[in-house]
C-alpha cells in the first residue's frame, strides 16, 4: 500500500510525540472488509491484539503481503485512515494443523480460541488461495507476526 499525506501527517504526529519508530515506515491494512478491519485496529489501539496471521502461500505470491522487520508499520482503516503505529518482533512459521491456542495468544478477543480462529481464517484463506488456484491445507505454513503497539499507546 502507499504512503499518503495522510500517513505521513500521522508518522509526524507520532515522531512529535515522542513514539519509538524508526526512520521509515510501510502502510498496511488487517482485514478483508471495512468491518473487520475496524474491529482490528480498534483491537490493536487498545492493545488488545498483538500480533496477526499471514499464510507464506500469498506472501510469496504478493509481497507486499509480507511485514517488514526493518520498518515499522502504519495500520490504516479500509478507507486509508491512519489507525496505529506497530513494529514487528517475531514471526513464526507453523503448519495450520499444528496451530494451537498458544499460538493465538496474539490474537484478539473472540479469535483466541482454536475453534473460533479455523472458522475466521479457512474461509478467508480460501477465497484469497482461490485466483492463484491454490486451495487451504492442513499442512500450509502460517507465519504467525507477533507486534507492539508503539503509537499511539494503549488507553
Amino acid at each position: 500500500m502507499d504512503k499518503t499525506d495522510a500517513t505521513d501527517a500521522f508518522w509526524q504526529r507520532a515522531k512529535d510525540a515522542g513514539a519509538n519508530i524508526g526512520e521509515d515506515y510501510y502502510v498496511r491494512r488487517i482485514g478483508g472488509d471495512p468491518e473487520t478491519t475496524a474491529i482490528i485496529t480498534d483491537l490493536v489501539v487498545k492493545g488488545l491484539k498483538r500480533g496477526t496471521f499471514g499464510l507464506q502461500w500469498l506472501q510469496e505470491r504478493q509481497p507486499e503481503l509480507r511485514p517488514d522487520m526493518d520498518k515499522d508499520a502504519m495500520l490504516i482503516n479500509h478507507d486509508g485512515v491512519p489507525q496505529a503505529i506497530v513494529k514487528t518482533t517475531g514471526i513464526t512459521p507453523v503448519p495450520y494443523g499444528e496451530i494451537t491456542e498458544e499460538h493465538l495468544k496474539v490474537e484478539g478477543p473472540g479469535a483466541r480460541e482454536l475453534k473460533r480462529w479455523q472458522e475466521i481464517h479457512w474461509p478467508y484463506w480460501t477465497r484469497l488461495l482461490e485466483p492463484h488456484g491454490l486451495e487451504p491445507t492442513q499442512d500450509m505454513l502460517v507465519m504467525v507476526e507477533h507486534f507492539d503497539l508503539v503509537y499511539p499507546t494503549a488507553a
